[in-house]
């Protein structure tokens, strides 16, 4: 009896392993027939979510990174759509796959959206986020700024959104769970006034207030060296759940109708607006961060995932792809945590009231 059990296994794995091997080379075979970049215009924007100009730069740029080390290894196109695929349309990875122009297995695109996205950080995403670490950038990203919002010295608008994971084991899971109640990682976004993401911080978990993940980001340290050494007088826009900075600029609450700080404020959310819209723009054209998914990975998997998705965005917006925003998110109002430093604070509201006098009298 266990002797015919054990013909009966091998029978069936020898019959499993077939109807793999058929499926590979049916696969194989597909793929070969099918020239993703054949397809119209309107119909590759459609599967892929970018335009034929910007999928070919990626294949370009990535191409050492993710060239085929063996001879029946896929052709870097195909990982590269597949990854865009998966990062713009938030479905499965099994889903994925089955895409007639691209045809590989679940566990194959698992692989290959991992080799692109580690490639698009390490070659890519220096290139394409960076906060303006020299004068003339500063002097750049101001002048757009001040040419449409008439202030001058700013640099860009910041703040956090929360992107949904799947939650991790316990006790360390518990400090993803944010003020909702769901498991997410807190994301810091600052763009400037083209909705461009200058910089991007994913390494905190959703618990985390807004303002101690700012004050411990590089941005902040710039910013602060600027200021101690009388570099311009350069700030960003925050909203309320921050605290006001020399380097940070926030709305006045409760400010008089009719009064110089109303007017000020309602220019400041205008302004501040641009983040929000950023943000919608980045979920609403990278679906796997959008309001109703959740990133199956651990946190730091979905870190990289994420940093990716941010790099895809402003190529995307290079390229002049065409976005979607989602249902727009709920406002939410924080407690600005205190600066430690009163000597600072004076000089941040010192700052805030010049320009509310100067521009707004």
């Amino acid at each position: 009896m266990l002797q015919n059990h054990n013909i009966f296994r091998m029978a069936l794995f020898f019959i499993l392993n077939e109807e793999r091997r058929a499926r590979k080379i049916q696969r194989s075979r597909l793929r070969d027939y099918a020239n993703p970049f054949e397809l119209p215009e309107q119909e590759f924007f459609h599967n892929y979510r970018m335009n034929k100009p910007m999928a070919l730069y990626l294949c370009r740029e990535l191409e050492g990174a993710l060239a085929p080390r063996q001879r029946h290894g896929l052709p870097v196109h195909i990982k590269v759509l597949v990854a865009i695929k998966f990062m713009a349309g938030g479905s499965y990875q099994r889903e994925i796959g089955q895409d007639h122009n691209l045809c590989v297995a679940q566990r194959t695109a698992s692989k290959y959206i991992g080799q692109v996205v580690a490639a698009i950080n390490r070659s890519l995403k220096p290139k394409w986020i960076s906060f303006p670490g020299t004068e003339r950038e500063r002097r750049d990203v101001a002048a757009a700024f001040q040419e449409i919002y008439g202030l001058p010295d700013l640099l860009g608008t910041i703040d956090c959104t929360h992107v949904s994971i799947f939650p991790p084991p316990r006790p360390r899971g518990l400090q993803f769970i944010n003020r909702k109640g769901k498991h997410t990682l807190n994301v810091q976004l600052i763009a400037d006034v083209n909705c461009r993401l200058l910089h991007v911080n994913a390494q905190y978990p959703g618990r985390v207030h807004d303002q101690f993940i700012f004050n411990h980001s590089v941005v902040k340290n710039e910013l602060r060296r600027l200021y101690d050494l009388r570099i311009g007088s350069y700030y960003l826009l925050g909203d309320s759940g921050y605290g006001l900075e020399p380097w940070l600029m926030t709305p006045v609450l409760n400010a008089a109708p009719g009064s110089a700080e109303e007017r000020y404020t309602a220019w400041h959310c205008q302004v501040r607006n641009i983040i929000e819209r950023t943000n919608g723009y980045l979920k609403g054209s990278l679906r796997c961060l959008g309001l109703d998914r959740s990133l199956h990975y651990s946190p730091e998997k979905s870190c990289r995932l994420i940093y990716a998705c941010c790099t895809i965005y402003n190529i995307m917006k290079h390229f002049r792809v065409e976005m979607d925003e989602p249902l727009e998110e709920p406002v939410q109002q924080h407690r600005p945590e205190p600066v430690p430093q009163a000597a600072l604070y004076q000089a941040a509201l010192n700052k805030r009231n010049q320009l509310i006098f100067t521009y707004f009298n």
